[in-house]
């Protein structure tokens, strides 16, 4: 049977790389598994997690439809492609020069969600100050 692969996480704190005491134990564990002398990969990269279910259902329960019942759209998917145009535009790899809207499904939860200049936060503040659109708040979003 092939071995689990653990993920561990850290915060670089001005230039060093902190990792909380629980996690260097799992570290230790993991590696104390490994024979003397066995080479192993050590892969770093920045810490991504995809956006929430409760995430998704704010964007296409509460955004999306205050949103094209406004602009007179007929479908919830026309607004999303509307806004990702506006939003998260893309180069097109078809016609050079054109913008596209490009994808949001690999958003992590802070571009599409958390941060002050997030995607939907771009979106709610472009509604609320061009349109006078007021969209609520989610309850709770994780």
């Amino acid at each position: 049977m092939k071995q689990p692969i653990p993920r561990f996480f850290g915060v670089i704190k001005k230039g060093v790389l902190d990792i909380v005491d629980h996690e260097k134990e799992s570290i230790k564990r993991w590696y104390g598994t490994f024979k003397d002398g066995t080479k192993i990969d050590i892969i770093i990269r920045k810490h991504s997690s995809k956006r929430t279910n409760q995430q998704n259902r704010y964007y296409w329960g509460t955004v999306i439809p205050i949103l094209a019942e406004y602009f007179g759209h007929d479908n919830a998917e026309d607004m999303h492609e509307d806004l990702k145009q506006k939003f998260n535009p893309i180069e097109s790899k078809v016609t050079p020069g054109e913008k596209i809207g490009g994808t949001t499904t690999t958003m992590s939860t802070i571009d599409f969600f958390s941060a002050e200049d997030s995607y939907i936060e771009r979106i709610c503040r472009w509604a609320s100050m061009e349109y006078s659109i007021y969209i609520p708040p989610p309850k709770k979003v994780e």
